[in-house]
């Protein structure tokens, strides 16, 4: 007897998603690149985010909140540290709730995603990691340097990296 492990049932009315060739739009063959892109969050675009599928979190940076025009108000307690890849830890401010838009319309994607506000420094404004991805259900691709997304029309989008 077999079991079948899928946890979701399969939506024949979706489309797929996959890359092909022609999705590579990087001038040399560095695989080691990192995804970067800009989207909306909240009201500005903001750039330097870094896609992190290995991230078990989402984290926007006190800088780029304070840059953001966000009040402090808006923060929600929340206690606790995040533990780096090296183990340092980074205790959290608080977290707060933003719109977050992949895409430009009508070829794009909003929604709401938690994140966790850090004070420490960070060559990139914001870090999504599995709660965005699987939120947006978003599939990275390293190799092809982007990342795709089904729109609100459910129309596969690919965002490539800045």
């Amino acid at each position: 007897m077999t079991e079948s492990t899928t946890s979701q049932p399969v939506d024949k009315d979706r489309p797929k998603i996959s890359f092909i060739p022609k999705d590579y739009k990087a001038n040399d063959r560095n695989l080691d690149d990192l995804i970067v892109i800009t989207a909306q969050v909240g009201e500005p675009l903001v750039k330097k985010i870094i896609m992190d599928p290995g991230s078990s979190a989402d984290v926007l940076f006190y800088s780029t909140f304070q840059k953001m025009k966000l009040s402090d108000k808006n923060l929600q307690p929340s206690s606790g540290e995040l533990v780096g890849f090296s183990g340092e830890r980074v205790s959290i401010r608080g977290y707060i709730w933003l719109q977050t838009t992949f895409g430009e319309y009508p070829n794009s994607k909003t929604v709401d995603i938690q994140y966790l506000i850090v004070d420490c420094r960070s060559p990139y404004n914001i870090i999504l990691g599995r709660p965005t991805l699987n939120a947006f259900n978003a599939i990275v691709s390293t190799v092809h340097l982007c990342v795709k997304f089904l729109s609100q029309d459910n129309k596969v989008i690919t965002i490539h990296r800045d």
